[in-house]
């Protein structure tokens, strides 16, 4: 008996060894990031859907049905960075788009660096972005250490952040679209010069010809049932437009990102990237980062209820499945792997709310900021006491308060009794003070996993269903902690994913510890997310 059962554990160790070999890894993985896609757009189009893009994803692959945000604060450059890093921003940093920087007392970009200059374009402050404010290694990062800088990593997308966090430190490559040349350019940080591929690329013009393309419906009007009516007092329009209705004229290059062929351009950009670094040709496993970021442009600007918004996802689906096609033809079938996933999601535009009596409002951060500072003043008699309000933080003049010999707890205090009685705030966070925060489970732990020391708030507050960080008359913003900002998609295809799904809680920083551990590599070095359970992989 005992030979029996140590035959058994022998085979089953061996058949571990093999499922685990460091050789076994996908020749490329692709990850795919959708700007402001809400998880529930997976099935509000289903049946316009292709069999080929996102139905091809969820049939064949692996759906996590319950994955959000473990953080506050949703925006694309947080998001991204979070997909890549495996972990927050409270340890990678990218609190936010924009931040109040403490030391030099301005607002930065997230991807700003003013040591670099821009590449394939005239060099302007628009244009010099680097990984530096990234705190932390990415996925690819790791990827490139675990195979002594052999794997290639390149990173495409219209926005600069979209392609920065998730490229890394140490990418071949890292794309974005220059809105003033239609150029895709890359910064002196990675590069001295375009490769002669990207020149090539941009030789093409891609950008100037699709924008004189009229963009209308790819059904039937009528047949956008999933949607409000063409024209409503919901959206925006293009500047060059009188009312927001098909067929829209993009006509200038800043109008590509807010139409469909912004998508376009993204792919066959992606594709060039794929074809001429050679991704996924040999056994070294390298990685490709694709963001969609037309989505999230349409979305602001025609909001989420619109057929506009419809329109570009049903057409995004189109892209998918020409990609997912391509690269069955360049790298193999079950030689790649993809994830997908997004950056945040969105609410609905206010209005459309109030209109079907869901009265909510924005949250207007001068008049706060007003109010609560001459509040301050009859307390303790000194003016302007918060100097900074950004979004959902508010950073206090600590000058002044060492000037007026005040203690800080007492401000913090009263700030945060201030704020309370606004009917738009939940609760009030103190990070530093947690006998005087307000803000208890799931809230104080997204706006906790938000507050990295260096660039947050002395105070975070969280809002009320509904409401809304900053006015948005037409269209739609985002940046809350809730489910239609938080619960994204989460898709694995491809390799020896096998078909299934999951609604047990995942979260977005658990991306880059699965695929690490799927490559065999170490994870991000600031990663908190685990490996995702419950997904199968092929002997």
């Amino acid at each position: 008996m005992r030979s029996y059962l140590a035959f058994f554990a022998l085979l089953f160790l061996a058949n571990f060894v093999v499922a685990q070999t460091p050789s076994d890894r996908p020749k490329l993985v692709v990850g795919i990031v959708v700007d402001q896609m809400r998880y529930d757009y997976l099935y509000r189009y289903w049946d316009k859907y292709s069999s080929g893009g996102f139905k091809r994803l969820i049939t064949q692959g692996f759906n996590c049905r319950n994955n959000h945000y473990p953080y506050a604060f949703t925006e694309t450059g947080p998001g991204h960075a979070t997909i890549y890093t495996g972990t927050t921003p409270s340890v990678h940093g990218i609190v936010g788009n924009m931040w109040y920087d403490k030391f030099q007392e301005r607002m930065v970009y997230c991807a700003e660096d003013k040591s670099v200059t821009a590449v394939g374009a005239p060099s302007n402050a628009a244009l010099q972005m680097s990984p530096r404010n990234l705190m932390v290694t990415t996925l690819g990062d790791e990827l490139k250490l675990a195979t002594n800088h052999q794997s290639k990593v390149v990173g495409v997308a219209l926005k600069d952040r979209s392609s920065i966090f998730p490229a890394g430190y140490f990418s071949n490559g890292t794309y974005w679209l220059d809105i003033k040349t239609g150029n895709f350019v890359t910064s002196d940080f990675y590069t001295k010069a375009l490769p002669k591929w990207v020149e090539n690329f941009n030789e093409q013009k891609m950008a100037r010809e699709l924008v004189k393309k009229s963009w209308t419906p790819l059904l039937p009007i009528e047949q956008y049932t999933e949607s409000d009516a063409d024209d409503t007092p919901y959206e925006g329009k293009y500047t060059n437009e009188d009312k927001p209705v098909f067929p829209h004229k993009p006509e200038e290059i800043r109008n590509l990102p807010y139409s469909p062929w912004g998508s376009t351009l993204t792919t066959e950009m992606a594709k060039a990237a794929l074809l001429n670094e050679q991704l996924g040709k040999d056994a070294i496993t390298d990685l490709l980062a694709v963001s969609y970021s037309s989505t999230d442009y349409v979305g602001h600007l025609f909001g989420t209820s619109s057929i506009e918004a419809e329109d570009t996802y049903l057409r995004l689906d189109l892209e998918l499945a020409g990609l997912l096609n391509f690269l069955d033809q360049e790298v193999g079938k079950d030689q790649y792997l993809v994830f997908l996933s997004a950056d945040h999601g969105a609410p609905y535009n206010r209005s459309y709310m109030s209109d079907r009596r869901y009265t909510k409002w924005a949250v207007m951060g001068p008049a706060i900021q007003d109010s609560l500072n001459q509040h301050l003043a009859k307390l303790f008699g000194a003016k302007k006491l918060v100097s900074i309000y950004n979004e959902q933080e508010l950073f206090f003049d600590h000058k002044l308060i060492q000037e007026y010999k005040l203690y800080k707890p007492d401000v913090e205090r009263a700030t945060v009794e201030f704020l309370l009685t606004r009917p738009e705030i939940a609760c009030a966070f103190v990070p530093l003070n947690a006998d005087i925060s307000t803000c208890s489970g799931f809230r104080r732990e997204l706006l906790q996993n938000n507050y990295y020391s260096k660039r947050s708030g002395d105070v975070m507050f969280s809002l009320e269903p509904g409401f809304l960080n900053s006015d948005y008359p037409k269209g739609v913003t985002h940046g809350v902690a809730y489910e239609y900002d938080t619960h994204v998609p989460l898709l694995f295809y491809g390799w020896k994913i096998e078909p299934g799904s999951t609604n047990q809680p995942t979260f977005v920083n658990d991306i880059a510890p699965t695929v690490s551990d799927w490559l065999s590599i170490n994870a991000p070095n600031g990663a908190s997310g685990k490996p995702v359970q419950g997904i199968v992989l092929k002997r």
